[in-house]
C-alpha cells in the first residue's frame, strides 16, 4: 500500500461537495468516431470568466485550482480535455493549457505543476488564492475516452501527465464500475505522486482498477517498481490485450518507445491515444507596433491585426471561423499557409521543419510584420 500523508478531506470529496452546491459543469454527449487528439476546435472563441473557489496543495510542486464559472452559462467538458488559462501577469496576458482533473459532471478543477523558471506556473503558485478571478478558453482537445462501453482501458502517465488521466479514470469508473482499467504512473519519488490518495481510494473501491507506481528515486523500503521506465517495460506493465484502448501522457520519448513496443505486440495503432505537452512559446522577436492587414484568400475577408494581437486573435475578434485548440503553439489546429508577406512566429512551437519550409505558420503564435495574404 502506498504510504502518503493524509489530509482532512480529499480533493475528490471537496469537489463533490462543491458540485452539490452549484452544478455548472454538465457532461457533453459523445460523438461518433474514434478518439482524436487534435482536430478542428468546436471551442467558443470568447473567453469565459472564472473564479478560484479553492487552491488544493497536491504536492510541494503541484496545486489544483477548483473553479466556478461567473457568466451563468454551463461550461461542459469531456474527461481528458484541457482549458487554456489566460493570466494577467505584469500587464501582459499569458496563456497556458492545463488539463481538467475533475470527472465529467463535477466542478471544474485544473492542476498546475511548478516548472523551474515558469512564468505562469510560478505566478499561480505565488499569487493565486481563493477568490482570484481570470478568464479561460475551452475546453479543448480530443484526448478523450472511447465511445464504446466495454473495452478495457490502460493508461501510462508520467509526472503531471496524470492530470487528464485521473479525470478519465474517475469518469470511466462512475459509468462502468466493473470496467478493467490499468494505470502505470511514473514519478520521481513518493512525495511527488500527484493524486496519490485519490488513486489509492479508487483502487480500494474498484478491484477492476490496477495501479502501478514506478519511482526513479524511491525512499528506502519502497516495495514497488523502481528505475527509469522504458517503453518496453511500460508495455509489459500495461499488459494490454488486442481490444484494449491505451492512453499515453508523458515525455515524447517515452510515449514513442511505448507506442513502438505496444505495436510490436500486435495492438492496433488506432487504439493508442497520446497527449502531448509543449513548452510555452516565448516572444523572441520584436512584435509589430503598427496595425497590419491580413487577407484570408479563401474566405475573401481582410482584417486588421492590431499591435499585440496574434493573427488568430485578430481573426476571431473579426468574426472569422478559424480552427484553434490550445492557443499556445502545441497542437497545430490553427495552422495556416502564408502566400505573401512577412510573419514572425513565437518559438518554441510544434511546426516541423518541412511545414516551415512550405510556408506554414500557427495563427495563435504568429504576428504579421506587414500586409499578409493567407491561404485560408
Amino acid at each position: 500500500m502506498l504510504s502518503l500523508p493524509t489530509t482532512p478531506r480529499s480533493l475528490a470529496a471537496r469537489v463533490a461537495g462543491l458540485r452539490s452546491r452549484k452544478p455548472d459543469s454538465p457532461t457533453l454527449p459523445r460523438t461518433d468516431g474514434p478518439s482524436r487528439r487534435w482536430g478542428p476546435s468546436r471551442t467558443a472563441s470568447a473567453r469565459r470568466p472564472v473564479r478560484v473557489v479553492e487552491v488544493v496543495k497536491e504536492t510541494d510542486e503541484a496545486v489544483t485550482l477548483v473553479l466556478e464559472v461567473l457568466d451563468g452559462r454551463p461550461l461542459a467538458f469531456r474527461a481528458g480535455q484541457y482549458l487554456t488559462h489566460c493570466f494577467d501577469i505584469d500587464g501582459v496576458t499569458v496563456k497556458r493549457a492545463y488539463s481538467i482533473c475533475a470527472a465529467e459532471g463535477d466542478r471544474l478543477a485544473c492542476t498546475v505543476k511548478a516548472i523551474d523558471g515558469g512564468v505562469a506556473s510560478g505566478f499561480v503558485h505565488r499569487n493565486v488564492v481563493a477568490g482570484y478571478e481570470y478568464t479561460v478558453l475551452g475546453p479543448s482537445g480530443d484526448f478523450v475516452l472511447p465511445d464504446e462501453d466495454s473495452s478495457p482501458l490502460a493508461f501510462l502517465a508520467a509526472g503531471s501527465g496524470i492530470t487528464p488521466v485521473i479525470s478519465m479514470i474517475e469518469t470511466a469508473l462512475r459509468r462502468w464500475p466493473e470496467r478493467e482499467i490499468s494505470l502505470i504512473y511514473a514519478s520521481r519519488h513518493q512525495g511527488g505522486i500527484i493524486f496519490g490518495r485519490r488513486l489509492s481510494a479508487l483502487a480500494e473501491a474498484h478491484p477492476s482498477l490496477r495501479v502501478v507506481h514506478v519511482l526513479t528515486q524511491p525512499d528506502p523500503g519502497w516495495p514497488g517498481e523502481t528505475g527509469r521506465l522504458t517503453g518496453q517495460r511500460a508495455a509489459e506493465l500495461l499488459a494490454t490485450g488486442r481490444g484494449t484502448h491505451v492512453f499515453l501522457c508523458g515525455p515524447t520519448e517515452l510515449m514513442d518507445a511505448t507506442t513502438d513496443a505496444l505495436m510490436g505486440t500486435g495492438l492496433d495503432p488506432e487504439r493508442i491515444h497520446r497527449e502531448r505537452f509543449y513548452a510555452a512559446p516565448q516572444h523572441r522577436r520584436t512584435l509589430p507596433t503598427e496595425p497590419h492587414d491580413v487577407e484570408f484568400r479563401v474566405s475573401g475577408r481582410t482584417i486588421t491585426q492590431q499591435p499585440g494581437e496574434t493573427i488568430l486573435e485578430a481573426g476571431l475578434r473579426s468574426g472569422l471561423a478559424l480552427n484553434f485548440s490550445c492557443t499556445v503553439g502545441g497542437c497545430a489546429a490553427c495552422k495556416l499557409k502564408v502566400i505573401s508577406g512577412a510573419v514572425a512566429v513565437d518559438e518554441p512551437n510544434c511546426l516541423s521543419d518541412h511545414e516551415r519550409s512550405d510556408g506554414y505558420i500557427l495563427g495563435c503564435s504568429a504576428y504579421a510584420q506587414d500586409s499578409v495574404v493567407l491561404d485560408a
